[in-house]
Order: C-alpha cells, then sequence, then structure tokens
C-alpha cells in the first residue's frame, strides 16, 4: 500500500484518516502541524511531526501527503500548506469514495476531497484543493474553483464557483449562475444572482422553508 502523511489534526484530519484507510489504497503513517502548534507528539495513535521536519522522517519519494485544513482564512491556509508541501517533493492525495456517484472521466486535481453520496454530474470540473462533503451535488457543467469547500450544498446546471468559496449545508446555487472568489453562502442561504468577490450571504429561514438569501456584509479575510 501507498504511505501517506496527512498535515492536521483537527476533525477533518481525523475523517480524512478513517476514509483513507477504509476506502483508498492509502496507509497512514503520521500526522504532521506546524512546529508552533505541535501539543502532543501522537494523535489518534499516530506519531505527529513537526511540519518544518518532516521530509527528513518520511520522504517524498515514499510517501504521500494529504492537506486536511478546513475553512481558516477562507481555505487560505489550505492552500498555502499545499504550496509548501509540493514545494517539499510530496504528491499531493485525493481521494473520491467508492460511494460517491461520479463519472468515471471525473478528473481528480491534487488534494481534493470528494465525500459519500456526493453526486458529481458529467462535464464537472473541480479545482485543486477543493472538498466535496457528502449530500453535495454539482450539476452538468459546472465548475469548481481551487480550495472551494462544498458542505451540503446545490449547485445547479453551468454554475461557475470562484476559488476559496464556502458554500454552507443545504445552500443553493441556481443554474447558470456565477458565485465570485472568497464568497461564504451560509447554510439554507439561495443564490440566484451571480455574486461579487469576498461576499458573504446568509440564509434566513421562515418556518421549515428557506427564502432567499440576504447579502449583509463583505469578507476581507
Amino acid at each position: 500500500m501507498k504511505k501517506l502523511v496527512i498535515f492536521g489534526c483537527g476533525k477533518f484530519a481525523r475523517v480524512a484518516r478513517y476514509y483513507f484507510e477504509h476506502d483508498s489504497e492509502y496507509s497512514i503513517v503520521a500526522f504532521s502541524v506546524d512546529a508552533a502548534y505541535l501539543e502532543e507528539p501522537s494523535f489518534h495513535g499516530l506519531p505527529v511531526v513537526p511540519f518544518e521536519q518532516v521530509q527528513e522522517r518520511y520522504a517524498p519519494d515514499e510517501c504521500d501527503m494529504f492537506v486536511a485544513l478546513g475553512l481558516r482564512d477562507v481555505n487560505r491556509r489550505r492552500a498555502e500548506r499545499m504550496s509548501e508541501a509540493e514545494a517539499k517533493g510530496y504528491h499531493l492525495a485525493s481521494y473520491l469514495s467508492s460511494r460517491a456517484i461520479a463519472p468515471s472521466d471525473l478528473g481528480v486535481a491534487p488534494n481534493v476531497w470528494i465525500m459519500e453520496t456526493a453526486h458529481i454530474h458529467p462535464f464537472v470540473q473541480i479545482g485543486r484543493g477543493s472538498i466535496i462533503w457528502s449530500r453535495s451535488t454539482v450539476g452538468f457543467g459546472s465548475r469548481v474553483g481551487e480550495h472551494c469547500w462544498i458542505s451540503g450544498g446545490l449547485c445547479g446546471e453551468s454554475v461557475v464557483i470562484g476559488d476559496r468559496t464556502f458554500i454552507g449545508l443545504g445552500a443553493t446555487v441556481a443554474s447558470f449562475r456565477s458565485v465570485g472568489e472568497g464568497n461564504l453562502i451560509g447554510a439554507g442561504a439561495l443564490i440566484l444572482k451571480d455574486t461579487g468577490d469576498d461576499e458573504i450571504y446568509k440564509g434566513r429561514q421562515s418556518d421549515r422553508s428557506a427564502v432567499p438569501s440576504t447579502r449583509f456584509g463583505r469578507f476581507n479575510g
């Protein structure tokens, strides 16, 4: 089996280890974090090594790496560590669940994560470092940018999602719409018009029915 080092010691890293071990050809050998954030020598029974020294103990020609970082700084931190891992010589692993619905010719970029029950239609493009969580749908001909996170949201047909955008649980982007870079689209939001960059949209609910989202600010993180 291929050896894998996971960058991160948070909830996403724990989830990543489980799925890589149970539904991939990888064997997890260690976790890694920046030295400044190293609090314990092990995480769920595996060693944690400083990222600054990781290639000395787990050589890039023997191990791949997956960067399991979440939404901090609108996904920028994950993007930065991916670039740094590649600079160290690591190949970035990706995960496509065997229980996801996806076309056989889907191109999977580095450090992409596609969970079980995600539904990816034909002719979809997903950029590097993007996370597609369970029960998310990406419609025909849509393009998801780099370092995005779709957490159970629905993207219609021919949607364009800008880099570093987060789409929350139950949010919907209507077909043929474009979402700018760095958007935060809250749970239950409904996007019916194109959005600009660095915008925030909040979902509102009345009884059990979601109504169109309201733009309530800009995000400069």
